[in-house]
């Protein structure tokens, strides 16, 4: 690994990379502003300077995200979905299976982060906040449990939810070798300083024949191509990589992970105040605080649109499931 990332991609080497975007905390308005590095051979994005871990802190507000209890409407049609097409499910007659599924066909993808069923499964989410994800993987009879710095929210999951959850970093959990089925990282892997020491760490702890599932903004999406710096999704600082599928194909080949599932999704939320954040940064204060007032209707509309999106490129975020390369599962 190269300690200066500005001359030498973190990736493929190549010295080729220049500066691209100098981008502030939109998001939260910390203090500063951040040059983000691209690679022109393989289109890596890097944060350089990376502030210190110190300095980071102030950049990651610790808030709590209350999980609705199990018996919740939510809750309960989520686990009819789960239970309908990802396998959890128990023998019933036919004709309630079927009309079943009928009911919950249209809400399938929702639960795409669900893996499969594995009977007494160990899962480990890193990054896992206040614990809403493990929880519902929990009550689906896995043995779950979670990494996630963030004093309160790592509070609320052990205490309200009951959850096994560790503090700081993977590294420093020392589980045994081979130790769970799934390992699952949702929007973490491009906050993390060094994501092929954490993806190795990954494969010591899986199982040869366990999956990683992970998450991250696509760099190469329509939105980041026109929003450039006032792309919500770069949330500078707290993203020291940006991603493309290319990317982290790469990034996953060489910490021994072979992809067997990719698949995009287009979230409203992310043109919408990408949009915020354009007409923000070009004076257009008035404009934007209109559209602030009608934020709800500007996501709907985004959501409407999904089919002319997909018609520009890819979806805003990558989402996959990988497995152990032949020589490693076989090692």
């Amino acid at each position: 690994m190269q300690a200066d990332r500005s001359s030498c991609c973190y990736l493929c080497n190549s010295r080729d990379v220049r500066e691209l975007w100098h981008a502030t905390d939109k998001k939260f308005r910390g203090p500063g502003k951040f040059t983000y590095w691209r690679c022109s051979r393989c289109g890596l994005l890097v944060l350089h300077p990376r502030p210190t871990d110190e300095a980071l802190s102030q950049y990651y507000p610790d808030y709590v995200t209350p999980v609705q209890p199990s018996s919740s409407f939510r809750q309960r049609l989520k686990r009819m979905v789960a239970e309908d097409w990802y396998g959890y499910g128990t023998d019933r007659a036919a004709f309630i299976g079927l009309l079943r599924k009928a009911v919950t066909f249209p809400l399938r993808r929702l639960l795409h982060q669900v893996p499969r069923k594995r009977q007494g499964g160990r899962v480990l989410d890193i990054g896992c906040g206040s614990g809403g994800y493990l929880a519902f993987l929990a009550n689906l009879g896995w043995t779950a449990y979670g990494v996630e710095p963030g004093p309160n929210s790592r509070g609320y999951a052990q205490r309200e939810l009951g959850l096994t959850v560790h503090q700081g970093q993977l590294a420093a959990c020392n589980f045994p070798d081979q130790w769970f089925d799934v390992v699952t990282m949702w929007h973490t892997i491009e906050h993390v300083p060094d994501p092929l020491s954490v993806l190795r760490e990954i494969r010591r702890i899986l199982k040869p024949d366990g999956a990683v599932m992970l998450s991250t903004p696509n760099i190469d999406c329509a939105d980041a191509v026109f929003f450039q710096d006032c792309w919500y999704a770069l949330d500078a600082p707290r993203h020291c990589f940006l991603f493309s599928s290319r990317t982290i194909r790469l990034l996953l080949e060489q910490s021994g992970f072979t992809i067997s599932r990719l698949w995009y999704q287009y979230h409203p939320t992310v043109p919408a105040r990408s949009l915020l954040y354009w007409l923000e940064e070009g004076g257009m204060t008035r404009t934007r605080n209109t559209l602030v007032r009608w934020s709800r209707s500007l996501e709907l509309g985004m959501a409407i649109s999904t089919p002319l999106r997909r018609l520009l490129g890819q979806g805003d975020t990558i989402y996959l499931e990988a497995c152990m390369s032949p020589s490693e599962a076989g090692a």
